[in-house]
């Protein structure tokens, strides 16, 4: 267990996000020299320098930014309602000050905000990054502060005496709110599209709350931002992305950066659940990302969002769209698909209960004989056909499933290289009916008996390059 919230507040480009990968040793937040980068709340947990199963939880906020310094395109200051919403949970905050830039009003205006709420503050002198910077830091004593700490987070310098700091004040308080460091098992969720499909809408409608920003903007989420949340008594990770869009459309260092890491996320996911908005369509990047997940056997769920916006529905409207994704996308029809509209909350309840299906078939596993049993069935329904070059039949000896998440069944037999592709897909298919393993993809992996030793995890090689080729596409 862990205790406290510590929130990071500051003036753009002062450094805090720079400060939140150190400090939680991770490399969640994108660090650039431009001002304005991270817009939502950022979660992490850092470990305690003393017993590394506590610590306390970490909060990366965006910079405080009025009128007449604004570097963000929308028309509300919402991301300064999110770090608001961070100050008022956080037990401690860290207000981070620019120790080469010096004083700024903005700094004066901030320390008056957080002494008028009471809120317990430490003072951080950031890119102290030599002694030269030392005497730079003196004239923060204008802004009536009696104690401040040097650090330079990107050089490393201070960073752990500054957690040892947080951690002392920590323990002088009685009324923390503890949290899971992880939760155990949790299985991760990720929402991937293209921009202003509504991931961002449909993570805030799952948990309850204005968890990340949510404008008409496209592109207004830039870092991955995770959500715990409990669902029928168990633990789930949320993961909202960046939108995606092909590559010859990102001329933006920052949107390029967002994009790779949605790619990512992808990888690190148990279930993906692909948004795309009702009124565009399945487009051609949709498909690639849905190619992307399947292609790492990953569960998929298809949310067609804003079904409100489509026009002139009708009966069979539903019906007819899903021919229509299920036609694009060819072999994958049993991909489940849920119509549903966040801005009129209809159908949002179904997600989470069909991430939770997918989730569950995803770490199926089954036993040995059922396999074999599944696999005689199918070969009886449909001979394999007799091959030119040994003019002989396959010969099926026995199948097994060795892994689960993805379930991964090898199948030995006489001859593993010359099975016709179409007959291998028609067996995936019937193993995947027969066994009950639900709407997810499965691996089924064919060895031939002479192959002794041959493993399973080898063929992972092939998998990743053809990842990388998705990636690429």
């Amino acid at each position: 267990m862990i205790a406290g919230i510590v929130a990071i507040i500051g003036r753009p480009n002062v450094g805090k996000s720079t400060l939140f990968n150190r400090m939680t040793r991770s490399s969640k937040a994108i660090v650039d020299d431009r001002p304005g980068v991270t817009r939502d709340r950022l979660f992490g947990t850092v470990t305690s320098v003393e017993d590394d199963e506590a610590g306390f939880l970490l909060i990366d906020t965006g910079g405080f930014e009025t009128k007449d310094l604004y570097y963000q395109p929308f028309s509300k200051n919402i991301v300064w309602e999110q770090t608001q919403q961070a100050i008022t949970d956080a037990d401690v905050v860290l207000m981070v000050l620019d120790g080469k830039t010096g004083i700024h009003p903005h700094d004066f205006q901030l320390v008056t905000y957080l002494k008028e709420n009471g809120k317990n503050v430490i003072y951080v002198v950031n890119k102290m990054d030599g002694k030269e910077h030392e005497s730079n830091a003196l004239e923060f004593y204008e802004l009536g502060i009696e104690k401040m700490t040097h650090v330079s987070a990107a050089h490393n310098r201070g960073v752990w005496d500054l957690c040892a700091e947080i951690e002392s004040n920590l323990k002088s308080k009685t009324d923390l709110k503890s949290h899971k460091a992880e939760y155990a098992g949790a299985a991760r969720i990720a929402l991937i599209g293209r921009p202003n499909a509504g991931k961002s809408s449909i993570l805030n409608r799952l948990c309850g709350e204005e968890r990340s920003l949510v404008s008409e903007i496209a592109g207004t989420t830039r870092d991955t931002v995770d959500t715990h949340m409990i669902f029928n008594k168990k633990p789930y990770i949320l993961l909202d992305t960046a939108g995606v869009r092909r590559r010859k459309k990102i001329f933006d260092k920052i949107e390029g950066l967002s994009v790779m890491r949605s790619l990512r996320t992808i990888e690190d996911a148990d279930v993906v659940v692909l948004v795309m908005a009702a009124d565009e369509g399945l487009s051609d990047q949709d498909a690639r990302l849905a190619s992307l997940a399947l292609s790492q056997f990953k569960p998929l769920l298809i949310v067609v969002n804003k079904w409100d916006l489509f026009p002139n529905k009708e009966t069979n409207s539903a019906r007819d769209y899903a021919l229509d994704i299920q036609e694009k996308l060819r072999d994958a029809a049993f991909i489940p698909i849920i119509f549903a509209s966040c801005l009129e909350n209809q159908r949002i309840h179904k997600i989470m209960t069909a991430v939770e299906e997918l989730y569950e078939s995803y770490e199926k596993r089954v036993s040995t004989g059922k396999v074999n049993e599944a696999l005689q069935r199918a070969v009886l329904a449909h001979t394999p056909a007799i091959l030119k070059r040994y003019s002989k039949r396959v010969k099926f000896y026995f199948a097994t499933q060795v892994s689960s998440k993805p379930p991964t069944i090898v199948i030995k037999c006489n001859v593993a290289e010359e099975i016709q592709e179409s007959y291998k897909r028609f067996l995936v298919k019937r193993l995947r009916t027969d066994l009950e393993y639900g709407n997810i993809p499965i691996r089924v992996f064919f060895r031939a008996k002479s192959d002794d030793n041959s493993r399973p995890d080898r063929l992972d090689l092939k998998v990743d390059a053809e990842l990388s080729a998705g990636m690429d596409a």
